[in-house]
């Protein structure tokens, strides 16, 4: 049983502490759409995310803000779009505005105090420390317990010497192989580690759940993985044998029909070269789907403990991810792009008494507005600086969302935006790619040079933020 301050050791029960559903907040790193119910690869194998969108509002179409963590959880927990924030990567600059806004700004856990809430997380919600935005009368040690014991046990966990790799246990290039730093390189195989950092994440947010709240709840859970280094147990593996693994199409031809800007923002690691010369891109795909095989069973540790709970009918559950992940599409390998893979992501939303099946809302909507949209669920609205706005209403009239298409940027300049079938980029430097996801999913083909679609290009462009 936790000894957190915030916790009881008996749980009240939902009538004793009013009406307000709590909630269950769980983030997810590096997650794009390879999960069951988007389809993005049909070897995900994701039972128990499948089975909260089973009961859950799926917004098939959300989309990050920006292609990266610190820009995209700024945006997403303090409601400040990159291009008004200035948090645009990891650099400098960005950090010391993001840590700016930590000090300063209230976040969506502060709201969630604010409205009476007891506010709780661990594992990767933040993207660093953000202790003071929890409750104070947690313990540190459960501010992120994967992060209180000593760093040495959760550094990239100790290798299986059982497992055959298929390069020989040796960096075969920049980026590829079983060294791992600050995640810039390519890393998979089983992990051999005696504990998991998501589990110990899990572990805590049972206990939590367990011991009780005297009051509503703001939860958190954040998984590290997906993100690299993919190194989970053996088992998440064995789901995805090699043979049946399902790379996704690379047209060497891809790149022809880019601007200058947009091929400045391919992988210039050449992890995809490597990966393709040494013939074992399967096994990095194997690798990824294994670690989202790996994600999904904490989460359903977690939501089986809160289906366990006096909470299980009071607790509104939002799940997401924070970007989305290339694996070879337009030649590119990771994040850091604005086309698709990079951005689109899961966001599934229950909210007791009101999405209790399956529902589907198909068009284009962005993070920025989760956290008004949880603060609605719940009775309450954030502060008028957020920039997100509920999706409630646009549940009710869908045809109103073609007027808040989701806005994504990637570095200073660089911005598409997804309306209705559409993807439009434009750079920094003016120049642009277009493409009509009704008729060419992959994206394929940019259109941004046909004149047919100069009316199309003038009126996406318009929601994106004043070019240079």
């Amino acid at each position: 049983m936790s000894s957190g301050g915030a916790a009881t050791t008996t749980p009240g029960a939902p009538s004793e502490r009013g009406d307000r559903p709590n909630v269950l907040f769980l983030s997810v790193d590096d997650l794009n759409d390879w999960v069951g119910f988007l389809g993005g690869n049909a070897g995900a194998v994701t039972p128990n995310m499948d089975a909260l969108r089973q009961r859950s509002l799926s917004f098939s179409n959300a989309y990050c803000a920006a292609p990266i963590c610190l820009a995209s959880r700024t945006s997403t927990l303090f409601g400040a779009m990159p291009s008004d924030s200035g948090v645009f990567d990891h650099s400098e600059e960005s950090r010391a505005v993001a840590r700016t806004m930590v000090k300063e700004l209230p976040s969506l856990p502060m709201e969630f105090r604010s409205q009476g809430y007891v506010a709780a997380g661990a594992g990767k919600v933040f993207h660093g420390s953000a202790a003071d935005h929890w409750d104070r009368s947690l313990p540190v040690e459960q501010y992120a317990p994967a992060f209180a014991r000593s760093r040495e046990e959760f550094q990239p966990p100790s290798y299986d010497p059982d497992w055959a790799s298929p390069y020989d246990g040796e960096p075969i290039g920049d980026g590829v192989g079983r060294g791992f730093g600050l995640g810039s390189q390519i890393d998979f195989g089983p992990s051999g580690a005696a504990v998991e950092p998501d589990s110990v994440t899990a572990d805590w947010t049972i206990e939590q759940l367990k011991a009780g709240f005297a009051a509503p709840f703001f939860l958190a859970y954040g998984s590290y993985i997906p993100h690299l280094p993919w190194r989970v147990p053996q088992r998440f593996f064995d789901l995805h044998p090699l043979d049946s693994v399902q790379v996704p199409e690379v047209r060497s031809d891809d790149l022809e029909d880019l601007p200058d800007a947009a091929l400045e923002m391919i992988d210039k690691q050449r992890i995809l070269v490597t990966l393709q010369d040494n013939d074992i891109l399967r096994h990095a795909v194997q690798g990824y789907l294994a670690a989202i095989s790996y994600a999904d069973f904490e989460i359903g540790r977690v939501l089986d403990a809160l289906a366990s709970s006096p909470y299980a009918d009071t607790t509104v559950i939002a799940l997401w991810s924070d970007h989305g992940f290339h694996l070879g599409e337009k030649l590119h390998i990771r994040k850091f792009a604005l086309w698709e893979r990079a951005t689109r992501v899961p966001l599934l939303l229950h909210v007791p008494g009101r999405f209790a099946s399956p529902q589907t809302f198909d068009p284009p909507v962005s993070l920025i507005d989760l956290g008004p949209t949880l603060a609605d669920a719940c009775g309450f609205e954030l502060r008028p600086e957020h920039r997100g706005r509920s999706l409630l209403p646009l549940v009710e009239s869908p045809d109103s969302a073609d007027g808040r298409p989701a806005v994504m940027t990637w570095l200073d300049g660089n911005h598409a935006v997804r309306r209705g079938d559409w993807r439009y980029i434009r750079y920094a430097d003016g120049s642009t790619e277009l493409y009509d996801r009704a008729t060419d999913p992959d994206e394929f083909a940019n259109l941004s040079g046909d004149d047919a679609f100069g009316d199309v290009i003038a009126e996406l462009d318009a929601f994106l933020p004043a070019g240079p």
